[in-house]
């Protein structure tokens, strides 16, 4: 809904949604107490619609944005500045909502995610996520794992580029035992860079060269929102590649905004241990490690890795206490 304002309102109204989310929010959660109740209910038709609900209105707000641009709503600035909301949605909606659905059976789900990747510029999320991040979390062979005193800035550069090579190999060699090439519409991050130019050229042809940057921004705002949000969820938390994922190998937070938000994807610890276990059912789990505040409060601690790691880093479970931990 924010999202929407913003862009039909123009001018500084693109800001909305980081004022709120990343000003009233996160000071909200600042104080408020953990929200650790563990009940949910059986019945995954209103979770499942919440998905398709997200996924759609997604893909309308890029619709009606198009269409903002075709009736020459912007000056060149007021399109940027919009490209900032639309790029808050992608990455808070579209990316968190897409990885959910592809964490899902079926070719729907993994469909909705396929698209609402590429409709936000990302080409590898979809292949490394589930191949590579659930498989080696906290080892040196995750590029989404942060290093214990790794800033938000180097993290960043380090695991867009060692995900996008690694996607790229695991991709042809998936191929290669299948006797296909790599080149093909069978390689998913050829499939997601085509959701991707279709888009680029879409804006392109409504909005000129002002719609192309636009596009390109919004994709940038939506994948740095990825990847800080990886950054925040494995901090420092290493573990051997023989070793068992355990509930200490993940960040948790358990702020009532983050979880209603984020559909419960700040309760990481659970999901690393059951990755197939819908959102809605994720639990609470004394044992992980506990961020200071929420998702949106954390953004301010990650941009100055000094101040980071003076209340982050004496948080981290000793790498010696492989059971019974307790958060100090």
């Amino acid at each position: 809904m924010m999202a929407y304002i913003a862009i039909s309102r123009g001018g500084w109204w693109g800001l909305m949604p980081w004022l709120v989310v990343f000003g009233i929010v996160a000071l909200i959660e600042l104080f408020l107490p953990e929200h650790t109740d563990n009940q949910y209910d059986e019945d995954e038709s209103l979770p499942a619609g919440i998905l398709i609900g997200h996924f759609v209105a997604h893909v309308g707000l890029l619709i009606y944005w198009a269409s903002l641009f075709a009736r020459g709503k912007y000056s060149p600035w007021e399109a940027l500045v919009s490209a900032l909301a639309v790029g808050f949605n992608a990455g808070a909606s579209g990316i968190v909502i897409a990885h959910e659905m592809l964490h899902r059976k079926g070719s729907w789900w993994q469909a909705g995610a396929k698209i609402l990747l590429g409709l936000a510029g990302n080409l590898y999320f979809y292949v490394t996520h589930i191949r590579m991040h659930h498989r080696y979390v906290g080892t040196d062979l995750d590029y989404s794992s942060a290093k214990r005193g790794e800033s938000l800035y180097h993290f960043l550069w380090r695991t867009i580029k060692g995900q996008l090579r690694w996607a790229w190999q695991a991709e042809r060699m998936r191929l290669g035992r299948l006797g296909a090439s790599p080149f093909g519409l069978s390689n998913y991050i050829l499939q997601e860079g085509l959701i991707l130019i279709v888009a680029l050229l879409a804006f392109t042809i409504v909005g000129g060269l002002v719609g192309f940057l636009a596009f390109c921004l919004q994709a940038l705002v939506a994948n740095f929102l990825l990847e800080y949000v990886n950054y925040i969820e494995h901090y420092g938390l290493a573990r051997k590649p023989e070793e068992p994922i355990r509930p200490w190998h993940s960040w948790e937070s358990n702020k009532y905004f983050s979880r209603f938000f984020l559909v419960d994807l700040s309760r990481h610890s659970d999901h690393h241990l059951h990755g197939a276990k819908p959102y809605h059912t994720l639990r609470s789990i004394e044992r992980a490690p506990r961020l200071p505040t929420g998702y949106a409060g954390m953004l301010y601690l990650a941009l100055l890795p000094w101040l980071w790691r003076k209340i982050v880093d004496p948080r981290i479970p000793s790498s010696g206490l492989t059971s019974g931990y307790q958060n100090p």
